[in-house]
């Protein structure tokens, strides 16, 4: 009886075990592959907001901002956890077409951002290096007036 009891607690922690090394060892993606009906030039009408104040970023920043995308690199979220998500603050932004509007909503504590194309749910994603990305919204957010 002991033996079977065994054999399913080790054949249990292998599966973990393989589980976890699959999840920690998944490629990083870059930003273009997150969302890949998005082309990154065409990023126009950029703004940042943390609910109390919102800005409108220059088009010299906007250029700053893409560039910042461009570089960024990600692991998508297995489980997403919606009602954990600390919605730190928000980039809302249109491509050339119209029709494509993007929602990137920040949560600085557990370095994840979430990115919503409407009108679609919100897809998670832990940032590798979230520093410049953070650092760049942060000084909006705090370094300019507020828009009327």
């Amino acid at each position: 009886m002991m033996d079977i009891r065994n054999k399913k607690i080790w054949l249990l922690l292998i599966v973990v075990v393989i589980w976890l090394i699959w999840l920690y060892t998944r490629p990083l993606i870059t930003f273009n592959e997150a969302v890949p009906t998005l082309d990154i030039a065409s990023i126009n009408n950029v703004l940042i907001s943390d609910m109390r104040e919102s800005y409108y970023i220059e088009q010299e920043e906007t250029k700053r901002f893409t560039s910042i995308l461009d570089r960024l690199l990600m692991k998508k979220k297995i489980i997403p956890n919606r009602p954990a998500f600390n919605e730190d603050a928000y980039i809302y932004f249109y491509s050339v077409n119209p029709d494509q509007s993007y929602t990137i909503i920040l949560d600085y504590e557990r370095n994840i951002i979430g990115i919503i194309e409407r009108p679609k749910m919100m897809k998670q994603y832990i940032l590798e290096d979230s520093s410049e990305f953070f650092s760049f919204v942060q000084s909006y957010l705090h370094n300019n007036e507020v828009v009327e």
